[in-house]
């Protein structure tokens, strides 16, 4: 029968665990438990397992937990139905577990009870009852989140199509099986898959497809150590092997498993393989080997109480001796077989008795569950007319809500348009004033560029003057300190033109400010390195005061631009003999970047002007170097376009240090 394959119960402690795990994850360990209950052993009786759900369900019972009692009555009839074999309890636990997970709309422990009814018709017999439980199942396990149900579910419904000799179905349930477990990660469910088709194989008679699959089972029970499996696997597939007539190969894998049923102290599994290899024995004509094999599975099998495997040590110990002459011993052991054959048949009339009386009292029962369908039916009806009479007065109220609601809109567009208006004229005022005071700024900005640009052009006209007029007249000292100077004007004018041109560009919206990841260090070096030659002529040292690279996320070339700008501006201000310190600090929020030099310094009142384009602040550097008056308004609206913010320290005759920040990961 199917359920004496499914040996033992898990426990009570390991089924409650499993449904407070269907609580907080959508049945994710519940499937395995539900195999695993009925492979593994109980360390309690069934008396004292049954006694213990019975203080259970009172405490449920008293706490008014529906849950709890649902689990709990659908544990007790599972104990019924492994171990105490009383399939009329049994039903009446599921029915009742059903009924409270019926009202309580939980899919999954209807989904037990439905798979815990099918395996009672299962067990008496009834194949066609059972297959409509477990459509029952099935169809509330398709929809679940979750294929781990699902998968155990069309692994029940494979082993039933193949007891009901539906094998192409069953293989299609099984191949489903296999598909769906690559998502889930089960190795037991695969496991048992595998097992399953391997049967049907060899059930069709094609024993090497048969041991391919069950090579594959025993390889995934290895895997995660459930040697009882392991050894079961064994069996089967000697078992192949010495249908293919390998008796080799059939007596290694039987003398395999002989050894991890023993490692795991299993009776009865050593009572099987001792017959299996003593039954191959008798094939091979080794009498003697046989015969003492045979005893040990005997001795074996009367340790664990196990009928079968006693009943086949007798039938082979008895064809053995006979084999060997000693008809005595024979006779001895044959009318033990005959004896054990015929206590095992009164057995079976029995079960098949009691299954009878059992079919007929489960029929009666199944109008029970036949009247909690048509109950749940008639609720489900009332509450579609519940929701059909609440949506027409949510629809009703709704249409008020709309109209009230419509009301109250057109009263506020009203006064949000006065306020609107309210606003525009007070803004149109605003932009009116910052309108006057940008053409202020506009005239203030193009008075200072005429100025300097003025300046180094009137210098050029005076140097091309000389040279021109006085060529002849001049030294080539003379000429060589006049082309200096020159050279002076002309950068001079190159970067005031190209300070304007790139605040112009800033101003205008034509540089992006896109972010890209680059070195902050080497952008730092690279800009020490081209004003090196600048500080020379001054005898000025620029020291970089970090080395280690420090990735950062904010355009390059801006921020070249403003590290540049305040370099050159320090060498201006520092008197012969000074220096630059240039230097990176971090912090939680940002990254500050300083360069202090020891020049001249600052008043508060040159400070308080110092980033202005309306303001006139360009001075004449320690060496009367002339400045362009756009250099640190260039870098202030640099800065801040990246996000970051630009401030100077400074007292006079103490130096200056300029500081900007460029924020972390590049965020403006």
């Amino acid at each position: 029968m199917h359920f004496l394959a499914k040996t033992c119960l898990t426990g009570s402690i390991l089924f409650l665990s499993f449904f407070q795990t269907i609580a907080q994850d959508e049945e994710t360990t519940s499937a395995e438990w539900y195999q695993n209950f009925f492979t593994r052993n109980s360390k309690q009786s069934a008396e004292q397992v049954l006694k213990l759900q019975e203080d259970r369900l009172l405490e449920a019972l008293e706490m008014q937990d529906d849950s709890a009692q649902a689990r709990i009555l659908l544990e007790s009839g599972l104990i019924h139905l492994t171990r105490t074999f009383n399939y009329d309890t049994a039903m009446e636990f599921f029915i009742r577990s059903l009924t409270i997970s019926d009202s309580l709309d939980h899919p999954s422990g209807k989904i037990f009870s439905y798979l815990a009814i099918s395996d009672v018709f299962e067990e008496v017999g009834n194949y066609e009852k059972s297959t409509q439980f477990l459509e029952k199942a099935f169809e509330l396990s398709s929809v679940m989140p979750d294929p781990g149900i699902h998968i155990l579910v069309l692994n029940e419904m494979g082993k039933m199509n193949s007891l009901t000799g539906n094998a192409e179905e069953a293989l299609r349930n099984f191949e489903e099986v296999l598909s769906l477990e690559e998502k889930l990660n089960q190795p037991g469910l695969k496991a048992d898959a595998l097992f399953n088709i391997a049967k049907l194989h060899d059930k069709n008679g094609d024993q090497g497809r048969s041991i391919e699959f069950h090579k594959r089972a025993l390889a995934i029970w290895r895997s995660i150590g459930n040697r009882l499996q392991e050894a079961r696997l064994l069996n089967e597939i000697g078992g192949a092997y010495e249908r293919m007539t390998n008796l080799d190969r059939a007596l290694a894998n039987y003398t395999a498993a002989l050894e991890v049923y023993q490692i795991i102290d299993r009776k009865s599994g050593i009572a099987e393989s001792y017959n299996n290899i003593g039954a191959l024995y008798y094939q091979q004509k080794k009498i003697k080997e046989a015969i003492e094999i045979l005893e040990k599975g005997l001795s074996a099998g009367r340790s664990s109480q196990t009928k079968d495997p006693v009943r086949r040590s007798y039938e082979y110990l008895s064809l053995c001796f006979e084999e060997q002459g000693d008809f005595k011993k024979a006779l001895e052991y044959k009318e033990s077989f005959i004896a054990m054959n015929e206590f095992i048949q009164k057995e079976e009339s029995d079960q098949k008795l009691l299954e009878a009386q059992n079919r007929y009292v489960l029929d009666q029962k199944e109008t029970q569950i036949e009247r909690l369908d048509q109950v749940r039916m008639q609720r489900e009806r009332e509450i579609a007319e519940q929701r059909k009479v609440r949506n027409f007065l949510f629809a009703l109220i709704g249409l008020g809500v709309v109209v009230a609601g419509l009301i109250l809109y057109l009263y506020l567009v009203k006064r949000r348009s006065e306020k609107q208006l309210k606003v525009i004229n007070a803004r149109v005022e605003e932009q009116n004033i910052q309108l006057q005071s940008l053409n202020a700024t506009k005239d203030k900005f193009f008075s200072i560029l005429g100025h300097d640009l003025k300046s180094p052009l009137n210098s050029l006209s005076s140097f091309s003057n000389l040279l021109i007029n006085y060529f002849d007249s001049l030294s080539k000292e003379e000429i060589q300190a006049l082309a200096k100077d020159l050279d002076k004007s002309l950068k001079n004018l190159y970067s005031l033109l190209d300070n304007l041109l790139e605040w112009a560009r800033s101003q205008t919206g034509n540089i992006s400010f896109s972010p890209e990841s680059f070195d902050l260090t080497t952008v730092l070096n690279e800009n020490k390195d081209l004003l090196n030659t600048q500080a020379g002529n001054k005898q000025i040292s620029i020291v970089l005061e970090r080395t280690a690279p420090l990735t950062v996320l904010v355009h390059k070339h801006s921020i070249t631009t403003v590290v540049r700008n305040l370099v050159s501006n320090a060498i201006k201000f520092t008197p012969a003999g000074g220096q630059i310190k240039i230097n990176v600090l971090e912090n939680k929020k940002d990254i500050v970047v300083s360069v202090a030099d020891t020049g001249v310094g600052m008043s508060e009142a040159v400070i308080k002007n110092l980033f202005r384009i309306d303001s006139k602040h360009s001075t004449l550097g320690t060496a009367n170097e002339k400045g362009t008056g756009l250099g640190l308004v260039l870098c202030k609206d640099f800065v801040e376009k990246n996000g970051g913010r630009l401030w100077v320290e400074s007292k006079e005759g103490a130096g200056s240090v300029f500081y900007f920040t460029i924020p972390r990961s590049g965020e403006n």
